[in-house]
This record gives C-alpha cells, structure tokens and sequence, in this order.
C-alpha cells in the first residue's frame, strides 16, 4: 500500500511510486494507471487544508482519505477529486475529528463512462460535510454510500448532492445516520437532473437509526428533475429505531441490548468496512463507532 501523511501541512511519510506526483496540495496518477493496492492519504491535525485528487484517463485504483484531528480547534478542508474518462476508481473517507467546528467541502468531478463508488464514514464531535458530485460525462456511473455516527452532544450535518450533467449517467446515493445519547445527524440528499440529460437513471435511500429517546436524525431527500426522458428515479427515507423483531430475537439468544443494537448496527456498516483495506484503519474505525453506539 502506497501511504502519505500529511501532518501540520508538512509529508512526513511518502512511499508513493515515482509515477504519482503531489506536489503544491495537487496529487497527479497519470493515464492508464492500474494499482493492485490502495493509494492512502492521511490528514492529521491539518486544519485548513485544500488538496486535490486528479485521476488519469483509463486507470483503475483505489483511494483512502483519512482525516484526522485530536484538538478543538476550527477544522476547514477542501477538497476535489476529479476523475477522468473511462475510469474505475473506489474512494473511501473517513473522517475523525475532535474540533468543536470541522467543515469538509468535497467536490467530486466524474467524467465520460467512469465508475466511481464513493464511501464515507463520518464519526466527527461537530461537522459540516458537503459531497457535491459532478456526474459530468455521457456513460458515467456514481455510486456513494455515506455513514454518519453521532453519541454524546455530537452534532454532524451531511450534504450529499448529486448533479447530472451529462445524458445516458447512473447515480445511486444511500446514507445512514446513527445517533445515540443526546446525538444529532442531519442527511440531506439532494440529486438534479438536467434538462436533456436523457436517459439518466437516480435513485436514493436515507435512513435514520436512533437508539435512545433524546437522540435526533433527520434525514430530507430530494430530487430535482428537469428532464422527462428517464431510465428511472425514485427515493426513499425512513427514521425510526432498531427492528424491534430483531432485538427479540437477539437478546432470546443470551445478548445484551447494548450488544445486540451494537451487531445490527455493525451489519449496517459492513459494506463500508469492507472496503478498509488497512487493518489498523478498520481496527480504528470499528471501535470508535462501537464506541459511540
């Protein structure tokens, strides 16, 4: 696995192979790249950071962004990634930040007959996080699958926007938001179709879980439709708490509550965790949002 941390706006590791450049906050992967292995960025304590991603026409890889921050200080970071035609790329970010004020601006650009899965993990005190995707070329196909976990007095609200500009474009978005104690998620999932973008094809599914009385979620989807020639659109929302059905059961067979809500929450997140190629990352990731539920 090739890994870069950026600390303090400082690279203090780099084992990327020579072909792939960073330089001034801009990662290059040139055309036709093809990597076994996942590329993984990690932030850490790196308030205020603006880095893009340019992928290659015709490459196929794999990207970890991990953001990281244990202090309280103002987190701002921009970010864009920009995938080039006919390219098959997995992203994943996960975001861990302790700052009482974090925002993440996240513009993703994906060009002709590309297939780009988006994951995200979000388990941050207080954030602001915008994903706006550019479905901008004739083919391409974006799917994003969003996790947002809250506990405490934890406080995350995700925009997740979608826009086709292009015809003949597939788009999928299905977020989660979890919160427990006094937490709070707010999931607005937005997807725009424009006028003569033909034969595109949106669906979306938002889903609240909350697993205590003074936790809160809500979850807004929208679709904006301009164009009346479809392949098909459609959305779904529900909030509630665990399927009580399945708690039974659970806890007739000897398990906790806590344990119980903690497993079917876990099998929510497996699709995510899966694709967490780092075991010290998965580890991580699992247990603080074990932690928080």
């Amino acid at each position: 696995m090739a890994v870069i941390v950026i600390k303090n706006h400082e690279i203090v590791e780099n084992t990327l192979s020579t072909f792939i450049k960073l330089e001034n906050g801009r990662l290059l992967v040139p055309d036709n790249t093809v990597l076994d292995e996942p590329l993984k960025i990690t932030l850490l304590n790196d308030s205020n950071e603006t880095l893009e991603f340019v992928v290659g026409k015709n490459s196929d890889l794999k990207v970890i962004l991990e953001v990281l921050g244990n202090d309280k200080s103002d987190d701002n970071y921009s970010i864009k990634f920009n995938v080039l035609d006919n390219s098959n790329v997995k992203y994943l970010l996960i975001s861990a930040l302790e700052s009482n004020k974090a925002v993440i601006n996240h513009e993703f650009n994906i060009n002709k007959d590309s297939n780009v899965l988006i994951l995200a993990g979000l388990v941050s005190n207080v954030l602001t996080a915008k994903l706006d995707v550019n479905v901008l070329g004739r083919g391409a196909t974006v799917k994003i699958k969003a996790v947002a976990v809250s506990s405490d007095s934890h406080d995350q609200k995700i925009d997740v926007y979608m826009n086709h500009k292009a015809p003949y474009t597939n788009g999928e978005m299905t977020c989660v938001g979890i919160a427990n104690k006094k937490g709070r998620v707010i999931l607005n999932g937005i997807e725009k179709i424009d006028n003569g973008m033909k034969h595109s094809n949106v669906y979306q599914t938002l889903r609240g879980i909350i697993t205590s009385d003074d936790a809160i979620v809500e979850v807004n989807p929208i679709l904006i439709i301009d164009e009346y020639d479809l392949e098909g659109a459609g959305h779904a929302a529900t909030v509630g708490k665990l399927d009580e059905d399945a708690m039974y059961y659970l806890q007739s067979r000897g398990l906790r509550k806590e344990d119980a809500e903690r497993l079917i929450i876990n099998g929510f997140l497996r699709p995510l965790i899966d694709e967490i190629d780092d075991e010290v990352l998965k580890d991580k990731f699992v247990e603080l949002v074990n932690v928080r539920i």
